[in-house]
């Protein structure tokens, strides 16, 4: 490697198996929040964050909540 080249991750790159766009974001979700977030045809597969938000959204799962400081 020279000097200045960049250094790219030997990891492939991962696509969502539910929609084909390029893992964009180093997501991850306790295995039970994803076993109930995402259909069974895609629990063993890779499913990107926005794909896992449309799921939880379409069961009206709340991922998080925001807390107001008084």
């Amino acid at each position: 490697m020279k000097l200045g080249e960049v250094l790219l991750s030997s990891r492939p790159v991962r696509v969502c198996k539910v929609c084909g766009s390029p893992d964009k974001y180093d997501f991850s979700a306790p295995d039970e929040t994803r076993k109930t977030v995402v259909p069974m045809e895609y629990q063993n597969a890779f499913v990107c964050v926005d794909c896992f938000g449309q799921f939880a959204c379409e069961k009206q799962i709340k991922l998080f909540r925001v807390h107001r400081l008084l």
